[in-house]
């Protein structure tokens, strides 16, 4: 198992009191994201458990009533030594709950109140995995009508449908901290999906990485939440399904003396083209991980707030033209945004007060 949070300090007390983007938070949540790809308690096996309570119990005990109450942990998410718990236990967090239904996983976290802290919970998505579940959910990418108004990718609203009123039951057994919403990839779908329907207007913000697209203008207008959306280089996931720079396929499309494909451009418009993204853009440059003079990785990061479309476009093609396209794939990678996010953390937080710095 990688090695989580390994920096103690970033992770004691989160700015959690201002909405403005913070940059150990945008590590720590991008630590959580890329934990909960890792299987989460409520995915283990009561059965090989059962097997190890049996070898540790006195000879004699019920071994159908230590089966029913395993199995009663397991549903409520507390295994004993499950890693995921013990990876949050070093950052300080609580696993509060886990879910898994029929492909969408995500997990409850709680990093507790202390002197100066007044504590925060974290929702993490996880993001696309290998298997048809997950390849079914992204291919799935023509709009539907979201209940909440406006339009939404179809393939990400079915899966977060499967676990909507679990997490809904959950967040109201632990009200009162600010909420933290979190994921990458699908997890980052899956994410947006829950701030626009679960909190909206809440005390906390949401961060995705790697995000694809997944809705309309419609569908967002009523998130009040901040949203940080933050992207890798090259992210090839982070710019699809195609929104409105579609028009110029359609219209291409339109011009094909061939029966047939003006139905068919019009079918696309109706169901593609009203894609956008949301929320405030953090980029990441393109970097080799060379360390520093101060010892600290990337040494040559750039990390843009909302940076220039013309300077993001050169840095995204030279990427893209080096790797021959590769980039697209390798910059997707959680692990890439979390070690990019812990070293401007550390650059930007040396020497600070870890109370008040960002």
């Amino acid at each position: 198992m990688s090695d989580y949070f390994p920096d103690s300090d970033l992770v004691k007390m989160p700015p959690i009191k201002r909405a403005a983007y913070s940059d150990r938070t945008a590590w720590l949540l991008a630590e959580i994201s890329r934990l909960v790809y890792d299987p989460l308690p409520c995915e283990e096996s009561s059965a090989s458990l059962v097997q190890e309570v049996r070898a540790a119990v006195v000879k004699g005990e019920a071994d159908d009533m230590l089966e029913a109450l395993i199995k009663k942990a397991v549903k409520r998410g507390v295994i004993p030594d499950n890693a995921v718990v013990e990876a949050l236990k070093k950052a300080d967090f609580e696993l509060l709950e886990s879910f898994a239904e029929g492909g969408t996983e995500a997990m409850l976290a709680q990093l507790k109140s202390h002197e100066g802290f007044d504590g925060m919970l974290v929702l993490a998505f996880r993001g696309t995995q290998p298997g048809i579940k997950d390849v079914l959910t992204d291919i799935k990418a023509d709009l539907v009508n979201a209940d909440c108004g406006g339009m939404v990718h179809r393939g990400f609203l079915e899966a977060f449908d499967k676990v909507k009123q679990q997490i809904t039951d959950a967040l109201q057994l632990h009200k009162g901290q600010p909420l933290y919403i979190t994921g990458h990839s699908l997890g980052g779908a899956l994410a947006m999906l829950a701030t626009r329907m679960l909190a909206s207007d809440s005390i906390g913000a949401c961060y995705t990485y790697g995000c694809p697209r997944t809705g309309d203008d419609e569908f967002f207008k009523g998130i009040k939440t901040p949203v940080y959306r933050v992207v890798n280089a090259a992210d090839g996931v982070a710019r699809v399904p195609f929104g409105h720079g579609f028009s110029f396929f359609l219209a291409v499309l339109r011009a094909i003396p061939i029966n047939g494909t003006y139905q068919l451009s019009e079918w696309l418009r109706k169901n593609f083209l009203s894609y956008t993204h949301y929320g405030n853009l953090v980029f990441l440059s393109d970097a080799p991980n060379v360390v520093g003079d101060d010892g600290i990785m990337f040494k040559d990061l750039l990390v843009k707030k909302s940076p220039n479309i013309f300077w993001r476009f050169t840095v995204v093609s030279r990427r893209l033209l080096k790797t021959r396209l590769k980039a697209a794939g390798a910059d997707h990678s959680i692990l890439d945004y979390s070690q990019k996010l812990l070293a401007h953390a550390r650059r930007r937080n040396r020497g600070c007060d870890m109370g008040t710095g960002d």
